[in-house]
């Protein structure tokens, strides 16, 4: 049950389509192994259609005893007992809110199922299941109003904001103009709902929302708010994020901002190579004294970096 449901919501979202996805489910129920082969040979044949295409004809496609013999394999499996009843119950459920969405071709069909679900698990995988329902009737529906899945989406990332897909669901049901502004005030009220400097990643999408509005200083000053912020004001030990902060004030040409950067990151990153590469031999190497140049090679030693270096370029360390 578990292949058949990833089976199905790959046929329906990125293959051959809906209706499809819900024949073949029934072809499964069937058991009949010899019409499980016909019917793929019958959809590899069919290239000539595009899946988008063939969605808008789903609704008179889909028969009514495909969906009735496909819902009564994942009644058949309901309470089943497994080595991982967790995964099969998400299964279950998911094959069962999307049965539901094609027999009434309305993702409110599969709301009420979510809602009534047992399954808090993991509350984030059955979110991302509806979200997933949600946005594929917004795309192959033409439907432009998408408030009931940005609806979701807000309510699933305030519960897990790690989980990238329904970040980038939520950049796609609202990928329209003046569409920045909606998801910078999504993620400030994500990080608003938790403690401060647990969420990294969030906060570097802060900073991109930001960013593309830096056309002037008033905004970069938000900007370096921000990079502070992901940085945890000098404590954090992502090199990504001091990577970033560093590349943002080589942006604005700001290299001595961009050193101090770089100094506070190499006191809680003193084993990344890169940040001692960006000093000697980068864009900050203009930066540095013949001394600082010479402390930085010793503390490259001292933490075992071994890197390679031009002849000119150690006679100028050693000199």
């Amino acid at each position: 049950i578990v292949l058949c449901k990833s089976w199905f919501v790959l046929e329906a979202t990125h293959g051959w389509g809906l209706a499809a996805a819900v024949e073949l489910l029934a072809c499964v129920a069937g058991g009949d192994s010899s019409a499980i082969q016909k019917f793929l040979e019958a959809k590899s044949a069919d290239t000539t259609q595009t899946s988008i295409h063939k969605e808008e004809t789903t609704q008179t496609r889909i028969v009514l005893a495909d969906i009735e013999q496909a819902q009564q394999l994942v009644a058949d499996c309901t309470g089943t007992h497994c080595a991982d009843p967790d995964e099969v119950h998400l299964a279950i459920l998911t094959l069962r809110m999307w049965l539901a969405y094609a027999a009434h071709m309305d993702p409110h069909a599969a709301d009420s199922i979510h809602d009534q679900s047992s399954f808090t698990k993991v509350p984030a995988l059955s979110a991302l299941a509806i979200c997933s329902i949600h946005l594929h009737h917004a795309r192959t529906r033409r439907v432009h109003c998408t408030s009931d899945l940005r609806a979701r989406v807000h309510r699933a990332l305030l519960a897990d904001p790690h989980t990238t897909p329904l970040w980038e669901m939520l950049f796609a049901c609202t990928a329209s103009r003046g569409s920045e502004l909606t998801h910078a005030r999504l993620v400030a009220t994500v990080l608003a709902a938790h403690p401060a400097d647990t969420l990294p990643d969030v906060r570097m999408l802060a900073v991109y929302f930001a960013l593309r509005k830096s056309v002037n200083h008033n905004y970069a000053s938000r900007v370096r708010y921000l990079l502070r912020r992901a940085t945890r004001n000098g404590s954090s030990q992502s090199l990504y994020m001091w990577m970033a902060y560093i590349a943002f004030e080589l942006k604005f040409g700001t290299t001595g901002r961009a050193k101090r950067v770089l100094l506070a990151a190499l006191r809680v990153c003193p084993w990344a190579k890169s940040l001692y590469l960006l000093a000697l031999g980068g864009q900050l190497a203009s930066e540095f004294s013949a001394q600082e140049s010479q402390a930085l090679v010793r503390a490259m030693v001292r933490a075992g970096i071994r890197t390679r270096l031009s002849l000119a370029c150690i006679t100028t360390l050693s000199a």
